[in-house]
């Protein structure tokens, strides 16, 4: 049977740790220490891959396949409603799940509850022990393999507390209302079983308590990525000390080492075939390989580095292509083998508030994307160390990636008009912002950017035009993404939206034609008009905080969220009001300016 799932998802919501439904079958992702490595390639991007210190591999571009497990191992059948702890010898191939009850032969079908923490861990919930921890249960019963799982047409209800996990030997039974209770599960499953589904044998001793959550609910995967674009840089002076890094950390680095320091008859000619492999992995010459090993690389060649920690920030590789992007707007174009920006004037009809706030237009007629999988969270998204490599369970020397080809849109800001707005706020904004700060900081939500009025405002804009940009270029919804450029410290700040379908390579065009003079005045003034009102309001532009953490303010699906794919801070830092309030919005203020 022919299971599908898009490319571009292995970095993202179905990257390493993920639980994807294929239709009415559940599976999850292994460590990329299961992936065979016939199904991918190495995709190049230096400026990338040597701060990760890791090879970037995707999928090939021919039949690209993923080996997966099922999960969770716990069904029911929809027949005889008997559950199953589903099993790999009872594959049978190009077939799905079948009831092995008594030949009833029905489809089965996996339970939507599994047990997860925040280090990590995922496991199937202990139907058994749930079942017999009802009120009415019988203390000595030990079945654990006769489940079912009804509905209670008598409960009065159309939730949870309708459903029924029973035993058939005691009958003994629970409902699901109190499943998702921390309370509950604590005081029914314990600890954690630090186990991850993919693993065999040993568990890992996990000192938390498992949290009850939908197979498919948001905090179940929170994937870890970086991405970059291939923006054009001068010829690499020494390509060895490049490359050393992922060389030295290669596992066949060391025998390689042993091998050259006696490279009489026969060595020789295994030299070669190690040194070649090492050189496909990684995706450079031979001559740099060998070079690494003769020592000639200057920098930090040791086997040991691969054990410090990579000098790796987003916010480094944002910067170095704004310096690509400033270059262009200045000197009117830049031209590289995956990278043609333009510049473009704004044009007649631009609002008054666009005159005054962009300082230049650059259209991005083609670009190239790479984005790396680091990791995943589960339950809590946050930067303490509780990411989960994409290797566990096997330390491999490469990492997942996908590359997108397409054309993009550039507006560069004004930044101190940005900076003279958010001074001017009043007293009472720039304290709810403080507050914020502090709650983003005290929580530890380090994945996200400093709050700051300029680069809440800017955002708030970029999903805007996202939402308004999506009528009119010819690409869904999902097929766009914004890439936010701003750095108080070196005072830039821009907002670029660009095609994100991995899926495709080369653009329409559709996009870039919406940048040209004669497009872009409209599309401002109509994304902008379109976010004075939205249809859940007054609620909307008063709430004090909603959506993930509660760091949006007036932003909600009617009027500014967009696909969680196309948004680079998950859907946050949103607030209407700071760009469009009739009082303090940064919009009228630049209207108002002169």
């Amino acid at each position: 049977m022919k299971r599908e799932i898009r490319a571009g998802t292995i970095t993202g919501p179905a990257g390493v740790g993920a639980v994807i439904d294929v239709g009415t079958e559940s599976f999850i992702i292994p460590g990329i220490g299961n992936w065979s490595q016939k199904g991918l390639r190495v995709l190049q991007l230096p400026r990338l891959s040597n701060r990760l210190r890791k090879v970037l591999k995707g999928p090939s571009l021919e039949k690209p396949f993923l080996q997966v497990k099922r999960f969770p191992r716990a069904m029911f059948c929809e027949k005889c409603r008997r559950m199953t702890s589903w099993r790999t010898e009872m594959e049978v191939e190009g077939k799905e799940p079948a009831c092995p009850q008594g030949g009833c032969n029905g489809k089965l079908v996996p339970m939507r509850f599994v047990a997860a923490c925040e280090d990590g861990h995922l496991d199937d919930v202990n139907w058994s022990r749930w079942a017999h921890s009802g009120s009415a249960s019988a203390g000595n019963c030990r079945s654990h393999d006769r489940l079912k799982f009804t509905v209670n047409e008598k409960a009065g209800t159309g939730g949870l507390g309708s459903l029924l996990v029973s035993c058939e030997v005691c009958n003994s039974g629970r409902s699901l209302a109190d499943l998702v209770s921390k309370d509950s599960a604590r005081q029914v499953f314990g600890k954690c079983t630090g186990r991850h589904p993919w693993i065999y044998g040993n568990a890992e001793k996990c000192e938390l308590h498992a949290e009850i959550l939908q197979r498919g609910a948001t905090n179940l995967h929170y994937p870890v990525s970086m991405s970059a674009l291939d923006i054009p840089t001068e010829v690499l002076e020494n390509p060895v000390e490049e490359y050393a890094k992922q060389v030295t950390s290669h596992r066949n680095y060391a025998k390689l080492v042993k091998l050259n320091a006696a490279t009489e008859g026969a060595n020789q000619m295994f030299l070669e075939v190690i040194a070649d492999q090492i050189a496909t992995d990684v995706g450079c010459t031979v001559d740099v390989v060998l070079a690494v090993v003769n020592g000639e690389a200057k920098s930090e060649s040791a086997a040991g580095t691969q054990d410090d920690p990579p000098g790796v920030d987003q916010a480094d590789l944002l910067g170095e292509e704004w310096k690509t992007m400033a270059c262009a707007l200045k000197e009117g174009s830049i031209l590289g083998a995956n990278f043609r920006a333009l510049s473009e004037p704004l044009g007649r009809g631009v609002p008054d508030w666009a005159r005054r706030a962009v300082s230049g237009v650059l259209l991005v007629e083609r670009l190239r994307e790479v984005r790396a999988y680091l990791g995943f969270q589960r339950v809590r998204p946050d930067a303490s160390g509780k990411k989960v490599e994409p290797d566990t369970g096997r330390a491999e020397n490469w990492i997942p990636a996908t590359e997108v080809y397409g054309e993009g849109i550039l507006l560069a800001f004004d930044f101190e008009r940005l900076e003279a707005w958010s001074k001017a706020l009043p007293a009472n904004e720039k304290a709810a912002l403080q507050r914020l700060e502090d709650k983003r900081v005290s929580e530890q939500f380090w994945f996200l950017p400093q709050v700051d009025p300029a680069f809440v405002a800017l955002h708030a804009l970029s999903h805007l035009l996202l939402r308004r940009i999506t009528f009119e270029c010819g690409y869904s919804s999902s097929s766009l993404r914004e890439r936010l450029y701003f750095d108080a410290a070196q005072r830039y700040a821009g907002i670029m939206i660009y095609t994100a379908d991995g899926d495709s390579e080369g653009s329409l065009g559709g996009l870039v034609r919406q940048g040209r003079a004669d497009r872009l005045a409209q599309t401002l003034y109509e994304a902008v008009e379109q976010g004075r009102w939205c249809s859940a309001d007054p609620v909307c532009s008063e709430t004090a905080g909603q959506g993930l953490g509660g760091f949006n303010r007036a932003c909600c699906h009617a009027c500014q969220l967009v696909a969680e794919t196309s948004c680079g801070h998950a859907n946050t830092m949103l607030d209407r009001r700071l760009l469009l309030d009739e009082e303090f919005g940064l919009v009228p203020f630049l209207e108002k300016s002169r």
